[in-house]
């Protein structure tokens, strides 16, 4: 959860230099039902492991585009 709560927190930031309404409508609402979802697991004491799996596999996809992006990025650089 920290992750998408800290690349919703990013977005949101983009979106407003960049001044795009829409796409801030959007990452704010996904802003909230992660705060929403931080804070029901915080009261209940108890994890959603479904969604705490998911959040890993999706997590461990960005993470390989972005690291197939360096490689792109590097082979460029020599």
């Amino acid at each position: 959860m920290f992750y998408t709560f800290q690349e919703a927190v990013y977005a949101i930031d983009l979106d407003k230099l960049m001044r795009n309404e829409d796409s801030l409508k959007l990452n704010s609402i996904v802003y909230i039902l992660v705060l929403d979802s931080i804070i029901k697991e915080y009261q209940t004491l108890t994890i959603n492991e479904e969604e705490k799996q998911k959040a890993l596999e999706v997590y461990k996809k960005i993470e390989e585009r972005k690291s197939k992006e360096n490689k792109k990025y590097h082979m460029y650089q020599n």
